[in-house]
Order: structure tokens, then sequence, then C-alpha cells
């Protein structure tokens, strides 16, 4: 959504368009015979001073839609970063997930899978395992 000056910003520029062109058809349903060489030439100035405000008024908004988009750029970089998984340097984690994902998956083919967690018994260690790749790691 907009913020409040860039939309008063927008209804202001769009104003003086419109008044611009009102002034350019009002000059043709007038014609040459209608109009004094003075009028003419106030309207002419009018139209002008307008259109130099809309130049003005259009620098402005290209200024913020600039920044907008650095903003913009900025909270997707973010999102990507809390969205891509950490390695703790034997297994992947994403913020906000219990769940390990397997290494080996995810730096051979790219993919996140989710590893099983087992709890291990009295001969065995508790340890993840992958039902892709079929390998387990150690706690």
């Amino acid at each position: 959504m907009a913020d409040p000056a860039s939309l008063a910003a927008i209804s202001g520029t769009l104003e003086l368009v419109n008044k611009s062109v009102d002034l350019v058809r009002n000059l043709r349903k007038k014609g040459d015979n209608e109009l004094t060489a003075a009028e003419m030439r106030n309207t002419l100035i009018d139209l002008l001073d307008d259109l130099v405000e809309v130049k003005s008024e259009f620098v402005s908004l290209k200024a913020v839609l600039l920044s907008k988009d650095e903003e913009i750029r900025g909270l997707k970089a973010k999102l990507e970063g809390k969205q891509e998984p950490k390695f703790d340097g034997s297994l992947y984690w994403k913020e906000g997930d219990e769940t390990a994902f397997c290494p080996v998956c995810k730096e051979n083919e790219g993919k996140l899978i989710h590893l099983n967690y087992w709890g291990g018994s009295q001969d065995y260690s508790p340890c993840w395992l992958c039902k892709v790749c079929r390998n387990e790691f150690k706690v």
C-alpha cells in the first residue's frame, strides 16, 4: 500500500495534468480567431507553468519510487536470508524449524529434505536419518 505522501503527490500531479489538458482543449475550441494575442500568450504561460510543475512532481515521484524499490530489494534480501537454511557444521537448519535437513541432499542436489530423528537404543546412539539418500548423522 502506498504511503499518504506518495498518494497525495500522485493526486496533485494528476490534477495538474488534467488542468493542462483542459487549457489545451480550450485553446483548440476557441481557435486563433477568437483569442487575442494577449489571451493566447497568458494561456500558454499558464500551460507552461503547469507543465514545469508536472515535470517537477514526476521527478519527486521518481525519487520516491527509487527509494521504495531499494526498500523492497532490502526486504527481499532479508526474507531470503531467513528462508535459507543455516549450516551448523553437520546439519542444515531453518529458523523456527526443529527438524534438521540433510546436508548431502542439500549440497549434492540442492534439495531440502527433512531428516527423521531416531532416539537410539542401548547399542546405538541417537541420530538423524535421511529417507532419500539413506545417510545417517550422529547427534
